[in-house]
């Protein structure tokens, strides 16, 4: 579990690291809505199935959790930090989940 945790915590701080240079060279999000209009390009692609892993994350995450409120939570900020979001959530429920123990409804 300990090795599991600093894999995760490793793989975090490298992508926060490359991502801090992106968000640098380009605040605006100008190559991100140029990839949305170039919709036959590996880009945009790539950014579909981002998304798409967003949403089961999401999903994921309403099933473990039972709550509406906290999927969508969780979608947001997937949608806001990307990966990490997934890493943060995995982060702070990874003992909860290796025992298969799931929260009560709190919808």
């Amino acid at each position: 579990m300990k090795t599991t945790k600093i894999i995760i915590y490793i793989v975090l701080i490298i992508h926060i690291l490359f991502s801090i240079r992106v968000m640098i060279a380009d605040p605006t999000l100008t190559t991100f809505v140029e990839i949305l209009g170039q919709r036959e390009t590996w880009a945009f692609q790539i950014t579909s199935d981002l998304l798409f892993g967003f949403v089961l994350f999401a999903v994921l995450v309403y099933t473990l959790e039972n709550s509406l409120k906290k999927a969508v939570m969780w979608f947001v900020l997937a949608n806001v930090l990307g990966n990490p979001a997934f890493a943060i959530y995995l982060l702070l429920n990874l003992d909860r989940l290796r025992s298969g123990k799931t929260l009560p409804s709190s919808n």
